[in-house]
């Protein structure tokens, strides 16, 4: 059997733990001694029986990646260094490229054999191998003798001319400490002060540093005549970043931020099949969108909706919306998602799998934002039968997904879209900056997601290493596509809900007409009869409903039918406009047509009233008189005047030959009364009173039928009020 070269001092690591070499005994059998416990290695052989290792199974353990040498024999600390280092060929190359002219020399001079080592004989062996391999090492010069001589004994052993052995380990090994060690344990306290506190900066803490240095000298300077040098920041400030770790960045900044540094990163979402697991989340874009109702108008920063398929990476669904995330807007891009994209076929005519790119979710994960949260969104998950998984609180790396394609997303549409074209003047009002915000209608926008997204999908992906749509068209091929069988659930489980009046035409909600003849005539039919009695109006028969809709979608609404025990759908009469629409862009567009209000109500009025003048002239002359009279009869009621209130009394006087007389002015409700509080001589008006002796008699405390006693407070009595 030919043994393996081994020589005594040899490092070997077997089964993760580290050995030397001790001797090579008779027999084959080998020395090893356990580098932590100098316990020498023993082999267990059966029966409870162990040996020592011999050369046969040392082949075995290098045979089966058990065993391996991994440190040279003597050297500088230096070499150790590099003989545990795993650099590949490039970046030794790279780092070092004398690395390769090192391992050339030494290799040639192992294959010569016999060579002297004086100064001379290294010349000419040198020589020769130059001389042999001109290509590689013809730019290069010489060494001399002593550097070859150097590299015989320090760059491993004949046989073991490793590559990393060659390489240059100047700045890779740690120093040994040049300052006095009360500074350096000075520098590491001021460190640590550093990373205690989170106001602290670094040219604060070495501030702190060079104050305790100075302290120093000048005790120094008293007592042994001698002073320290001062670290340099940068010095200090390598010192500090030496020392960051989880444990000094969760001190200053929190385990939050410590763990966003340096804690490791779990599996992901991982799917194996597309439609499996979906990821949903929002986020604003960065441009601004304007829509032309009678004027430009802007609408402000979109907030985009997605959901993601996490096996292919394809965005199956999206909303674009101007509020607030919402329960809605997430209904509204789970019902795009179910929907075949079949607008995408005259675009892409060449990729017809694009409109394939749609389905339902076996499971989505979403955050905890309060539109995930809810009763409404689980209970309808829960009837389309798709599971919730909501990520934990404050960890946007769990969907690193969706995440990831808003980065995509920033990169291929925000950062190219053009500045604002619009009118200087038009930008100034919006207080915008063409140079720095992006400014786009609406459909120019929704047209530039699709063509982004479209593009992304035919790209290839990094992670994916192939096109997203061809992950997913390889993938529903066997499995098939799954979509929800009625859409319109979704609007009824989790839509808002109002009461408003079916009629003839319709029901009428937010300016807008929602009618069917096929189907709002039998359900009025059916509604009407269950009315009251007492409410139903007399003509045109109504109902008191119930509806529910979409405030992302009012191109439709649910009308709640009590005795089916079932919604039914109306559809808008102008699905031109209401298709798609969300209500805040109808409340929007709404508010923008009644600018201007004011100046239309005045010619509404004008017309009015010159319709009534034109009618007045037709009206004969003693009615219209009579019309005067009884408003200057009312305009002088005191009744009037009192509920008009103290700004609207009118005082009159009697007419005179010359005009209307001086108005005589009067005290009313005078402090003193003018008769002295004389008792009237005239009997109290009212009707006859019966004697007493033909009264009934009272047997309750209740007053007689018919009559009731009133406290007079004027004449502190009780009267009867018949």
């Amino acid at each position: 059997m030919i043994d393996i070269q081994l020589k005594t001092g040899e490092l070997w690591e077997i089964d993760g733990e580290r050995h030397y070499l001790e001797q090579v005994m008779g027999g084959g059998f080998l020395l090893l001694r356990s580098e932590r416990t100098s316990a020498p290695y023993q082999v267990d052989v059966g029966d409870g029986g162990v040996v020592s290792p011999t050369m046969a199974w040392l082949k075995a353990q290098i045979a089966s990646g058990s065993a391996r040498r991994i440190d040279a024999v003597g050297g500088s600390k230096a070499r150790r260094i590099a003989e545990r280092r795993e650099d590949s060929f490039e970046a030794i190359l790279a780092r070092d490229p004398r690395a390769f002219v090192r391992q050339a020399v030494l290799i040639g001079l192992d294959r010569m054999g016999h060579y002297s080592r004086s100064d001379q004989g290294l010349r000419r062996a040198v020589a020769s191998i130059w001389k042999a391999k001109p290509l590689q090492l013809g730019k290069h010069r010489q060494p001399a003798p002593s550097t070859v001589r150097r590299w015989l004994n320090d760059r491993g052993a004949p046989g073991l001319r490793q590559l990393r052995s060659m390489t240059s380990m100047s700045s890779r090994v740690p120093r040994s400490l040049r300052l006095a060690p009360s500074i350096h344990r000075q520098m590491h306290r001021c460190a640590m002060a550093y990373w205690a506190e989170r106001g602290t900066s670094i040219g604060e803490a070495y501030a702190r540093l060079c104050t305790r240095v100075a302290r120093i000298n000048r005790w120094l300077g008293r007592h042994e005549r001698r002073v320290l040098a001062v670290p340099s920041k940068e010095s200090f400030r390598l010192h500090v970043r030496l020392t960051e770790c989880w444990e000094t960045v969760a001190a200053k900044y929190g385990p939050k931020e410590a763990d966003k540094r340096f804690k490791a990163c779990g599996k992901g979402l991982v799917s194996n099949r597309p439609l499996l697991l979906g990821a949903m989340d929002h986020t604003i874009l960065d441009c601004f969108a304007v829509i032309n109702a009678k004027g430009w108008r802007l609408l402000g920063r979109p907030t985009l909706t997605v959901l993601i398929d996490v096996h292919s990476r394809c965005i199956v669904g999206w909303v674009l919306s101007f509020e607030p995330p919402s329960l809605f807007a997430v209904m509204e891009c789970i019902k795009r998602a179910n929907r075949p994209k079949l607008h995408l076929r005259e675009q892409y005519p060449d990729n017809p799998e694009l409109e394939d790119i749609f389905g339902k979710f076996d499971e989505i994960v979403v955050d905890n934002g309060w539109e995930f949260s809810g009763t409404s969104f689980e209970a309808a998950m829960t009837d389309i039968g798709t599971t919730v998984r909501w990520a934990p609180t404050r960890s946007p790396t769990y969907k690193a997904v969706v995440e990831r394609f808003f980065g995509t997303l920033n990169s291929m549409l925000n950062r190219k879209l053009p500045g604002g074209t619009f009118p200087i003047a038009q930008l100034r009002a919006w207080e915008l900056d063409p140079r720095k915000d992006a400014v786009l209608t609406l459909d120019q926008l929704e047209r530039l997601i699709w063509a982004t997204i479209s593009t992304y999908h035919l790209q290839q992906h990094r992670t994916l290493g192939a096109a997203p749509v061809r992950i997913w068209s390889e993938g529903v091929r066997e499995c098939g596509i799954q979509v929800i069988s009625d859409e319109q659930q979704l609007d009824k489980m989790a839509g808002a809900y109002e009461t408003r009046t079916l009629s003839r035409s319709g029901v009428s909600i937010f300016n807008l007409q929602y009618h069917d003849p096929a189907i709002t005539g039998p359900l009025l039919e059916k509604l009407a009869a269950r009315e009251p009695v007492r409410s139903k109006a007399e003509g045109s028969a109504r109902a008191k409903v119930t509806i529910k809709y979409n405030p992302a979608n009012l191109g439709e609404i649910h009308v709640w039918d009590a005795p089916a025990g079932q919604y039914v759908t109306l559809p808008c009469a102008d699905p031109e406009y209401a298709g798609g629409l969300s209500l805040w862009r109808h409340q929007r567009i709404s508010e923008w047509k009644r600018e201007g209000g004011d100046e239309r109500a005045a010619k509404e009025a004008e017309a009015t009233i010159a319709l009534k003048d034109a009618f007045e002239e037709a009206w004969p002359d003693g009615q219209l008189g009579r019309r005067k009279r009884t408003a200057a009869r009312l305009l002088s009621s005191p009744r009037i005047q009192q509920l008009a209130g103290k700004g609207m009394r009118i005082a009159y006087a009697e007419p005179r030959h010359d005009g209307m007389a001086p108005i005589v002015p009067t005290n009313a409700l005078a402090n003193e009364r003018s008769d002295n509080g004389i008792k009237p001589v005239r009997p109290p008006r009212g009707r006859k009173r019966k004697p007493a002796h033909r009264r009934p008699q009272q047997t309750s405390c209740e007053p007689e039928t018919g009559a009731f006693p009133v406290f007079d407070h004027g004449g502190d009595e009780w009267k009867e009020f018949q």
